[in-house]
């Protein structure tokens, strides 16, 4: 089964009797021209004692998650045998 996709229309193109131009160049939503980069997103980074605390929940959880595993297995060998 072959599918085909609809032709884009060319950037340079001009629109047809009718046709809206916007269709040809669409608008960004924050109001840069086309072709510009989006900004940088600023990122807050975690530092500090807050550091401390998410690495030794993880920590934690990493080894709960591995010995509630091990557990489970221990209890299905003894199950088993």
């Amino acid at each position: 089964m072959t599918t085909t996709t609809p032709l884009r229309p060319q950037a340079d193109a001009t629109p047809l009797k009718g046709e809206d131009s916007t269709l040809l160049h669409p608008e960004r939503p924050d109001g840069l021209p086309r072709g510009a980069r989006f900004p940088a997103p600023q990122v807050e980074k975690i530092r500090g004692a807050r550091l401390l605390v998410v690495w030794a929940g993880l920590a934690a959880g990493a080894w709960a998650v591995a010995v509630g595993a091990g557990y489970g297995l221990y209890v299905i060998v003894q199950s088993v045998l």
